[in-house]
């Protein structure tokens, strides 16, 4: 298990082509079955790592921000919906709303200070476990840079799936 983000990145970097060859791969397999193999692996995994131990999504990626979450984090905040939204958050080119501060303005060390309110993108991270894996490969190259958990599924996925 593979949890120092810099040897992450270097690994992730030096197998950038493998990755997208394997996403190929993975492209013409049964969506179930690749679903059948991530979830055991996935549960492996985070019985290893502590996210707490990281944080590193909160320091490099903003969640999808949605009206829901404006609601819960403004009953956290006291805060009205349009206070949130000007003083937290940005569109970006698809209109849609994230924070506007990278690293997380709530991450004080690696812990969430709105943890009971964050965000739905940020509880469902790094959404290995929903189905439809194979839906989701771009993402799951690229946060296999920086989220050890992704990364470490996404590797021994390849062992699984005997993939050179």
């Amino acid at each position: 298990m593979i949890i120092d983000l810099e040897e992450i990145k270097r690994i992730s970097k030096r197998n950038e082509d493998k990755n997208w060859r394997f996403r190929s791969y993975l492209k013409m397999q049964d969506d179930k079955k690749i679903d059948n193999l991530v979830k055991p692996i996935y549960q492996s995994v985070i019985k290893e790592i502590n996210c707490l131990e990281c944080g590193n999504c909160c320091r490099v990626m903003s969640p999808l921000i949605l009206d829901e979450d404006i609601r819960k984090l403004g009953l956290e905040l006291n805060l009205s919906a349009e206070e949130i939204i000007e003083k937290y958050t940005v569109k970006d080119e698809f209109n849609e709303m994230g924070f506007k501060e990278i690293p997380c303005v709530f991450l004080n060390g690696n812990e969430c200070q709105v943890y009971n309110n964050r965000p739905e993108d940020c509880k469902s991270f790094p959404h290995i476990h929903k189905k439809g894996f194979t839906t989701r490969l771009i993402g799951m190259i690229h946060n296999s840079e920086i989220c050890p958990i992704v990364f470490n599924v996404f590797e021994e996925l390849k062992i699984q799936c005997k993939f050179r």
